[in-house]
């Protein structure tokens, strides 16, 4: 359309992905945050944002609000990930809101040329189809142990609670199989710069 490149990037949490995308920015990149979009297609000042929390209460109880009537997404996350169908269900209120808005961020960036990055929590073997098509999909991966180890110091979690939310994502695997490039970080921050750097220069071949 416009010489731009658009990646998409996934990976298991914990496994840093949130690092290779800033990574990819300083490059020059230009970023779609899924989670940031989680966040915007939440907030209690747009009317669409006023209509999914209603839901979200309805389902999830009023705990998963704050007192301001915000998302409280650490009680929500401590509600569906102990809990599959609860999951599942809430995830089906919410991700329409955030493929619509991913899309229409899509489409807005794609009238430059540059390198767009995606980074999407979820993409996997089995995902439901998108409504757009990657040129690229990058997943960054880390060894379970490394994962929990990171969940628990830098978020705070405690291990159960850790472990939940690394088995909710699914496995390693499903991720793998349909990604084009795979980066490990299980090593050094130099050696995720490394990696990231020799994916920069693909993409920008």
């Amino acid at each position: 359309m416009s010489g731009a490149v658009l990646v998409g990037l996934t990976g298991g949490i914990g496994a840093g992905k949130s690092t290779v995308a800033r990574m990819l920015q300083q490059h020059g990149a230009r970023l779609i945050d899924g989670d940031a979009v989680a966040r915007d297609v939440v907030d209690p000042a747009t009317p669409g944002g006023q209509e999914l929390l209603v839901k979200i209460s309805a389902l999830l109880g009023s705990t998963a609000l704050r007192a301001d009537g915000s998302l409280d997404r650490t009680a929500v996350g401590a509600l569906v990930f102990g809990d599959e169908a609860l999951r599942q269900a809430y995830n089906a209120l919410i991700h329409p809101a955030i493929r619509d808005e991913v899309g229409r961020r899509i489409a807005q960036e794609r009238r430059s040329p540059g390198v767009i990055v995606h980074e999407i929590p979820l993409l996997r073997r089995g995902s439901a189809p998108l409504p757009w098509t990657y040129d690229l999909v990058v997943t960054v991966e880390a060894d379970a142990a490394v994962r929990q180890h990171r969940l628990q110091k830098e978020r705070g979690l405690d291990a159960e609670d850790a472990r939940r939310r690394i088995l909710a994502q699914g496995d390693e695997a499903d991720r793998t199989a349909i990604a084009d490039v795979v980066l490990r970080t299980d090593g050094s921050l130099g050696e995720t710069n490394r990696q990231v750097a020799e994916l920069w220069s693909r993409l920008t071949a």
